[in-house]
């Protein structure tokens, strides 16, 4: 019977070892410098992704970082960067970059004592320091403003009251590399 509960406790131990871990990463610094090494995970939780970065250099130097201290950092194909919110640096996930970029940032909401996570979304045009809050529903439209002379390349959006993000990326990517 103590075997039993030894392997039960070595396999929940290794179950929840498993959901965080260190990723090969980057992280852009104050100066700009691309600095190399690896950062801590929580698919569990990526609300914390927007808040601050655990980041470990190539000497095995660890350090917690918050957006006002950095630039940017990313991890498998994620990449997000330091930017305002409110007056107050928040890391925004990038969506799509380029002349029009889309952003993606996850905020606390607390409502009847309960903590819910919300993704919110922001368009924003090369050289505006303006996002706009982009509205779901709505997005297509938003799209069709944005790419005002190519509006057709918004037609081919293809979600409806929830953002599709693979879907507006792919359609903001397709803008942002026409030839012009």
């Amino acid at each position: 019977m103590k075997n039993i509960y030894f392997i039960l406790f070595i396999v929940i131990c290794k179950i929840s070892a498993s959901q965080i871990s260190f990723v090969k990463a980057y992280l852009i610094n104050e100066k700009g410098d691309t600095l190399k090494g690896e950062i801590k995970i929580n698919p569990k939780k990526e609300q914390d992704y927007h808040n601050k970065v655990f980041f470990k250099d190539e000497q095995g130097i660890q350090k917690n970082y918050k957006p006002s201290k950095v630039k940017g950092y990313g991890f498998n194909n994620n990449n997000y960067l330091s930017m305002d919110c409110d007056d107050e640096k928040k890391f925004y996930k990038v969506i799509a970059k380029g002349e029009i970029s889309l952003y993606k940032m996850i905020f606390e909401e607390v409502n009847m004592n309960e903590v819910n996570y919300v993704a919110d979304y922001f368009l924003q045009r090369e050289g505006d320091k303006k996002m706009i809050d982009v509205k779901p529903n709505k997005f297509k439209k938003q799209l069709q403003e944005m790419m005002s002379g190519s509006a057709s390349y918004a037609s081919d959006y293809t979600g409806e009251k929830e953002l599709d993000e693979t879907s507006a990326a792919q359609v903001i990517n397709a803008y942002n590399t026409r030839s012009k």
